[in-house]
Parts: C-alpha cells; sequence; structure tokens
C-alpha cells in the first residue's frame, strides 16, 4: 500500500512542524514516510518516492499502480510537462496525483478516472491548502476543523431511484475529495476544476462481430489481471461464483500456475442461509482450478464492523450489507500473507446485460425485433424474474412473453392509458399490440396494475428527514461527476452512469481503505482502462447475447470458465441477510440513541424511523419488499455511530 499528502501555504507562513508529524502519524500504516520541501511548503510520500524533473521545475507524489501507458518508462512529473493535464488522460493506472509547478506557483492534483485511488483535500483561500489519501490526515492538522456537514446527509439518507453522481462533498465541511476523472489546479487567488476523462470508444470502430469484441475483451481482461498480479507476493481474490468474481479467479489462477507462481487464495462468504448459498458454482472453480479456497463467515460482531469502517474510512459505512464481509476477508488474508486481493467489483457495469439493447429497440419502435429480444430473454427456464410478476415461475411461457414486453414497454403505455381517452388508447395501441403478439385484456390489465401501483408507491418512505432539518438544511447545487458523465454519453451515445457514480466510487475507496489497513492492495481487473472503453464501445446486441446478456465475458472467456459459470443466469439475492443485519444492528444499538439529545434526533423525525423499523421487523411482511426499509434503517444507524464517533478538537 501506499499514499500520499502535502501543504502548500499562500500565507507566508512556513508549515508547522506538528502537522508535518501529524500527517507521518495518520498515515504510517500506508509505508515508510518520505518528504521534500518546497518553496510554500511540503510534499509527502508513504510507501512511494518524491518524483522530480531533470529541470527541477515539478516535482510529484503520487499514489499509483501502473500497468501500462505513457508513464511506464517514465514520471508522472516529466509527462505533466510534456502533454499537460491530458498526460492523466493517456496511462492506464489507478492513481492520485500531486503536482507542484515552481514556474507557475501552482500545485495540480488529479486521480483517476473511476476513483479507484481515493485524495480528498482542504483549501482555505489565501491561507492554505493541504491534500491526504485520508481524511483522517486532514482531521489532524491544527488548522482545520471537525464540522459534520449536513449537507452530506440528504444525499446519504435519501433513498435513490436512478444512479447518483459522485459529489466532491464529505461528510466533514471542510474537506472534499478529488472527484473521479478529473485535475484541479490551485494557487494563491483561486481553484479550479477540470474533467481531463476522454475515454476513446472510436479505436474500436473497426470490430465488427460479436467474436471480435469478446476475443478483444479476453485480451484486455487477461492483461489487466497478469499487469495487477505483476511483483505481488501471494495473491488473493473474492469468489462468489458469479460471473465477475468467478472470471477473475479462473483467469488469475490460470496465469499463476502458467508462470510457476504460487497458488491463488480464494475467499468466498457463507452467511448460512439458503438464499445466499452459492456453493454449487464457487465448487465449479474450486474444483477446475484447484486454487487454496479459504470459506469464511461475516465478522460476528456486525456493531463492533460498523465502529471499525466508520473509524477507518471516516465517515459512515455505505453499504445496506455491512462491510464485516470485506473485514472477515481481509482479517483472513492478513493471517495468509496476501498482499493483493482482485475483486470482481461491479464487473456487470462494464461488460453489461445489454438489456439497454431492449430499450434501444423500443427507441427505434423495432417492434418485430423487440418481441423477439424479449422472447429470447424471458424464455430460459432457469430464469426467474420476480421483479416483474410475483408468480413468474409458475406463469406459462406466453405469459412471460406477455408479462415481460410489457414491463419493457409499461411506462409508455401506462402514460397514453391515463392521458386518453379510452377509446383512443385502443385505438392507438392496436398496431403496436397486434406486432408485439399481445391480448387487449393482457395491456388493460397490465395499465390498471401499474396506476395502482403507482397510488400504493406514494405510500412508501423515501427518507425520515424531520421537517426542522429540511427547513434548516435545503437542497443545494454541489460538484459531481454529473456534467462529465453526461458530456461522455452525449459525445459517444454510451451508458456511463452505471460504472461512474457514487456507490461504485464509494466502494473503491472503502476497500482501499480496508487493504491499507490490513496490509493489502485491493485491485479491480474490471476497472482496467482498456476494459472500460472496449466495453463502453461494445454494441449493446453483442452484450445482449440474444437473452442471455454478460455476451464478453460468456463468450470471451467461454474456454476459461466452468460450463456451469458460463451458463449461470441467476444471482444470489442477500435481501434476506439484509433484513438480518439490519435487526441484528438495531438491537445492538436502540438504548444508544434512544436518548431525546443524541445528534441523530435533530436529523430524524421519530414518527418515520419508528415506521421504518416496525416495517423490517414486521414478519408479515415479505422480505423481498423491505429492502428499502433495511437500507434505510442500517444507514440512520450507521450515521447515528458515526456522529457519536466524531473526534473532538479544541
Amino acid at each position: 500500500m501506499s499514499g500520499i499528502s502535502g501543504m502548500i501555504r499562500f500565507d507566508g507562513q512556513a508549515v508547522a512542524p506538528n502537522d508535518i508529524t501529524a500527517f507521518s502519524l495518520a498515515l504510517k500504516h500506508r509505508g515508510t514516510a518520505t518528504s521534500q520541501s518546497i518553496a510554500q511548503g511540503v510534499l509527502l510520500a508513504f510507501g512511494g518516492t518524491i518524483e522530480a524533473d531533470n529541470t527541477g521545475t515539478v516535482y510529484a507524489v503520487a499514489d499509483a499502480d501502473v500497468f501500462s501507458g505513457a508513464v511506464t518508462n517514465s514520471s508522472f512529473s516529466a509527462n505533466y510537462l510534456k502533454d499537460g493535464p491530458a498526460s492523466f488522460n493517456n496511462v492506464n493506472a489507478d492513481f492520485a496525483v500531486a503536482l507542484w509547478d515552481t514556474h507557475q506557483q501552482m500545485l495540480i492534483c488529479a486521480r483517476d478516472s473511476l476513483g479507484v485511488k481515493p485524495l480528498y483535500y482542504v483549501h482555505q483561500p489565501g491561507r492554505f491548502f493541504a491534500f491526504a489519501t485520508e481524511i483522517k490526515a486532514l482531521l489532524a492538522l491544527e488548522e482545520v476543523a471537525v464540522t459534520p456537514n449536513q449537507h452530506k446527509f440528504r444525499e446519504y439518507l435519501t433513498w435513490p431511484t436512478a444512479y447518483v453522481p459522485y459529489s466532491a462533498e464529505t461528510f466533514y465541511e471542510t474537506i472534499f475529495s478529488v472527484l473521479p476523472g478529473h485535475y484541479l489546479r490551485v494557487n494563491t487567488q483561486d481553484l479550479s476544476v477540470q474533467a481531463y476523462w476522454k475515454p476513446d470508444v472510436d479505436k474500436y470502430s473497426k470490430l465488427h462481430s460479436a467474436d471480435d469484441y469478446s476475443d478483444l475483451f479476453a485480451d484486455y481482461f487477461t492483461a489487466a489481471i497478469d499487469a495487477r498480479m505483476s511483483g505481488k507476493t501471494r495473491v488473493g481474490a473474492h469468489l462468489s461464483g458469479g460471473l465477475d468474481s468467478s472470471s477473475v479467479s479462473c483467469v488469475a489462477q490460470h496465469l499463476l500456475k502458467q508462470q510457476n507462481r504460487p497458488t491463488l487464495h480464494t475467499f468466498n462468504i457463507d452467511t448460512g442461509l439458503a438464499s445466499t448459498d452459492e456453493s454449487t458454482y464457487v465448487n465449479a472453480v474450486v474444483n477446475q482450478y484447484h486454487p487454496a479456497h479459504h470459506t469464511v463467515q461475516p465478522l460476528v460482531d456486525v456493531l463492533d464492523s460498523i465502529l471499525k469502517i466508520n473509524a477507518l474510512f471516516d465517515r459512515p459505512e455505505h453499504f445496506i450489507i455491512p462491510s464485516s464481509f470485506h473485514l472477515s476477508v481481509s482479517v483472513e488474508a492478513r493471517q495468509l500473507g496476501c498482499d493483493c486481493i482482485l475483486t470482481g467489483h461491479d464487473g456487470d457495469s462494464v461488460s453489461t446485460t445489454g438489456l439497454d439493447y431492449l430499450d434501444q429497440l423500443l427507441d427505434d419502435q423495432d417492434w418485430e425485433s423487440l418481441r423477439l429480444a424479449c422472447g429470447q430473454l424471458a424464455g430460459y427456464p432457469d430464469r426467474n424474474l420476480q421483479y416483474v410478476n410475483d408468480d413468474w415461475l409458475s406463469l406459462t411461457n406466453q405469459a412471460k412473453l406477455e408479462q415481460y414486453i410489457l414491463y419493457v414497454i409499461g411506462a409508455e403505455v401506462t402514460k397514453r392509458f391515463k392521458a386518453q381517452p379510452l377509446s383512443t388508447f385502443l385505438s392507438q395501441t392496436r398496431t403496436q399490440t397486434k406486432l408485439l403478439g399481445l391480448s387487449t385484456a393482457s395491456i388493460l390489465a397490465y395499465c390498471t396494475k401499474r396506476v395502482k401501483d403507482k397510488i400504493a408507491h406514494k405510500n412508501l418512505i423515501n427518507n425520515a428527514f424531520s421537517d426542522d432539518f429540511k427547513q434548516r438544511v435545503p437542497s443545494r447545487s454541489h460538484l459531481s461527476t454529473k456534467a462529465l458523465t453526461t458530456q461522455i454519453s452525449s459525445e459517444h451515445r454510451v451508458p456511463i452512469d452505471p460504472i461512474l457514480n457514487t456507490t461504485n466510487v464509494i466502494c473503491n475507496e472503502q476497500l482501499n481503505h480496508i487493504g491499507a489497513h490490513y496490509g493489502h492492495q485491493y485491485s479491480f481487473p474490471f476497472f482496467d482502462k482498456q476494459v472500460v472503453e472496449l466495453g463502453l464501445a461494445t454494441p449493446l446486441r453483442v452484450c445482449f447475447d440474444q437473452g442471455r446478456g454478460r455476451g464478453l465475458i460468456r463468450n470471451g472467456l467461454q474456454n476459461r470458465l466452468p460450463p456451469a459459470i458460463v451458463s449461470r443466469l441467476t444471482k444470489a439475492n442477500f435481501v434476506e441477510y439484509g433484513n438480518l443485519a439490519a435487526r441484528q444492528l438495531y438491537e445492538a444499538t436502540r438504548e444508544e440513541f434512544a436518548s431525546p439529545g443524541h445528534a441523530i434526533w435533530a436529523v430524524i423525525d421519530r414518527d418515520a424511523f419508528s415506521k421504518i423499523v416496525e416495517t423490517v421487523f414486521n414478519p408479515r411482511i415479505p422480505v423481498r419488499k423491505k429492502t428499502r426499509y433495511n437500507w434505510l434503517l442500517s444507514r440512520i444507524i450507521y450515521l447515528a455511530l458515526w456522529l457519536s464517533s466524531l473526534p473532538k478538537k479544541n
């Protein structure tokens, strides 16, 4: 592991020795500190070195894992002098870098396009600018106050209905995060933020067949894993049994055996619940490749896990399934001496299901192709689409087809149904229904159900904020990745939000902090620059793969993956475990914040909170309908625990 920090002063004062000491103590777990004094401050590298170009014009500190590209044989400082901020887009690397330009008296900070490496900063105009790999290093500075950012609570405690852009704001008022795919410039006068990420999807225009894309994916994915294992002594990998983790584990073990290196250590979580049991698929990988496999259980004390995550990450836990999962793997990996853990985190956003292909056909009003595609997807006997219909498995094949087609076109049809007289609606829908093979009765029944569901949905709780909090902390605009994702999507007509969003970036950051604490590096092969760009460039029909989805993986790695993994159409359901974890956490903490004076009650309405608790514990409500309430209850408790643990400073 490694890390960086530093401070530039604009008020003529020297950096206080206590602040340098604070940096060193807060980040010592990331490696031995090396420092470089510059005219107006200091740069520190932990587990790395200080870069300087030959002329002494630019100094740089970087927390970087370079896989290929412009900086393979040279430094960030030299490449910045040559190409400026465009150099950040040229490198295939996970990185956070800070460069001091002595001629311009300016600091430049940048971060990799998907935010694998974290980088935070404090800016007090006219006084100083400080940056660090972890927030705790900034909180330790003498001039930084520990003030909760209540505006962040709005995002954190509101049930999301779409991908949420990653925000520069943190849970502390004066501390911000460098945005993925962006760089910032800061000098005495001001600070500016610009996007540098420009994925090159046009270079794949000469690819034509599905095999062209899948074969190239196999090459890129194999190279990505090979590069991430380079120089590592003992490699571990998450192995859940899904397509993503299985792909990582199979390719990694194949490469390690080919290179006569120590065998891969794979880790699977056993919750003890049938609904999360993926042992059949895990065993398919283990039996074919024979890694050193370890089955671990989530840490028993969920409360202790949350407190540990809050302390390591300097913010409340993010996930509905507590990171006791990751902690238990990291504890085991540390005992085994692993210095790297590969994860298939969010491969399904890079190598997509291709379901957007259906939307594409809908937009084109290609009804014949849409009916065929829906039939392909819904026709697999092993596919359980309960989100379409609770009784999916008991439906006839024709009913499944009708239900799924209506699910795909439902929003458009229901909109017309509500806006038009029934006779007009039926007249305009007749041609469409004939081409899609739908009956008038099925459409009317579906539209009626959608309207009723919409009415029922109004009673669902999206947040539990008190009226006082809403008035005191109004919504406000903030710097985020939204402008960048909008621009990329518009220019290339590619779905970028599923890849670059707050959940993905927070997961990257959180695993980075956990790995640093336990002594290993988490690495994300699916977030490799070449893999991401190819995923964006792949036509949706190729990803759709005649209804199977994940065409790049299934076809590209069909000779590497066990047949059971290639043909798998199911995913484990962790809603039941999430419900149990939320209930356990509530029971463990109810006394702690039962006091009317607890800080959480300045944010949360007690009546709304009670309704959430009642739903989570209500045995008459099916577990699958409790997801949002498990989420809300867990996050409210996470925030309450974080507020209680905030450090006190004079």
